[in-house]
């Protein structure tokens, strides 16, 4: 009984540190995420409190749980409108972004480091998005232009979709050509055409049950069972799970596209009904997540190797943004006076973290060290950022000026 007391208080007080945490990024747009991950390195690794090891088989549901909630929220915050006045701008950052990037740490891991490249591709998807979770909430209180922080957001949100499409991609193509090399590229296509059809079909019927459920209670939890027998059901059928619940969130998020079609008069309050509550759910597991991530941190992993790694795949992540923003701002010259935001809004985050504990659970042979590169790329990363943000809060605005609203 002591040991469950314990744990509650645990619980309770990993929630609290997120919420002031979150406090904590909105007075001062510094990330939360390291404190997160500290939190878990000092209940897990330093005091013992929790065993490392006896997390190691939850990975692979706690990771699939969180990147169901992401994709779901990711889907959501897709506005079509703002996707397609932005797409320009954004699709080039995110595709010269996530290229490049997952190209430069595989290209470093297979020549210099003699990785095979099964595992150097998957890494190098893995760490190539950005990361929606942080980037959003920071550009949405910076007084920059509207045009900027829809960019910003999309191409956050885009590098996430991007990330988790080609690592459960290349994921399914390892374990497929295992038993038939002849298959992989076949099986991914089916794989994938499954999961947008059901999905599709199903956002398409749920925003008939929501509109049925107008004014009862209880709507956003059979939304979520709806999502969680969704994921597994296209699983089961040999789709990806992950995808048809991206689906799902982009149709219900732009629900009024889909009215006239499904013969509903008023336009569905999705956003009041359903993403309150999501919201409250995702900062639950996003908190969780980061705290298990440093739990799972271990120390005889922090030697001049993994140091170096991380090094590497910092200086790779910063040139390509560089070259990516250089690039950018040529063809789009109006957002020239925004090149040192745009160079900076690069942390990883939550996705990556997700999607790093993914190989090793499905059984991809020499994917066991992920979860600690990514660990280290995620705390270097967000300390760039962090200072980058002292460098904005301080600065200027609109004509080289920027500053916190």
């Amino acid at each position: 009984m002591t040991e469950v007391s314990y744990s509650f208080i645990l619980a309770g007080i990993v929630i609290l540190a997120g919420f002031f945490g979150h406090v904590f990024f909105d007075k001062t747009k510094i990330p939360d995420v390291i404190a997160l991950i500290a939190i878990g390195i000092i209940l897990g690794p330093v005091s013992g409190l929790v065993k490392p090891e006896s997390l190691q088989h939850l990975a692979e549901y706690v990771g699939s749980l969180a990147l169901l909630v992401i994709l779901f929220e990711g889907g959501m915050d897709l506005d079509l409108d703002k996707l397609l006045s932005e797409f320009g701008s954004a699709s080039l950052l995110v595709l010269l972004s996530f290229v490049l990037t997952a190209g430069g740490v595989a290209a470093y891991l297979h020549y210099i480091l003699g990785w095979e490249v099964k595992q150097c591709m998957v890494l190098g998807a893995i760490l190539g998005c950005t990361s929606a979770a942080i980037v959003i909430p920071i550009v949405n209180h910076l007084n920059i232009s509207e045009e900027m922080k829809i960019t910003l957001s999309v191409e956050s949100a885009l590098s996430d979709v991007l990330a988790v499409v080609m690592t459960v991609s290349l994921i399914d193509a390892i374990q497929i050509g295992q038993k038939d090399p002849t298959a992989p590229f076949k099986a991914v296509v089916a794989s994938f055409s499954t999961a947008i059809v059901i999905g599709c079909l199903v956002g398409l019927v749920w925003m008939k049950v929501l509109d049925m459920m107008r004014g009862k209670k209880l709507a956003y939890m059979l939304t979520l069972a709806a999502i969680l027998i969704t994921f597994g059901s296209v699983g089961v059928l040999g789709g990806s799970g992950a995808i048809a619940v991206l689906v799902i969130g982009l149709v219900l998020g732009n629900s009024d596209s889909f009215t006239r079609f499904l013969k509903i008069r008023e336009p569905l309050q999705v956003d009041q009904s359903i993403r309150f509550l999501h919201e409250e759910i995702s900062f639950f597991i996003r908190t969780f997540f980061f705290v298990y991530m440093g739990m799972m941190f271990s120390f005889k992993d922090l030697n001049i190797e993994f140091l170096t790694i991380c090094a590497v795949m910092l200086l790779v992540i910063i040139l390509v943004r560089m070259i990516c923003t250089e690039i950018t701002i040529r063809v789009y010259p109006e957002k020239r006076q925004d090149r040192f935001l745009i160079m900076l809004m690069m942390p990883r985050g939550l996705a990556s973290a997700v999607l790093a504990t993914l190989p090793a659970a499905a059984g991809v042979v020499g994917t066991e060290s992920f979860v600690t590169i990514t660990f280290g790329v995620i705390i270097v990363t967000n300390v760039l950022l962090t200072l980058g943000m002292f460098f904005i809060g301080s600065g200027k605005n609109h004509q080289g000026e920027l500053q916190v609203s």
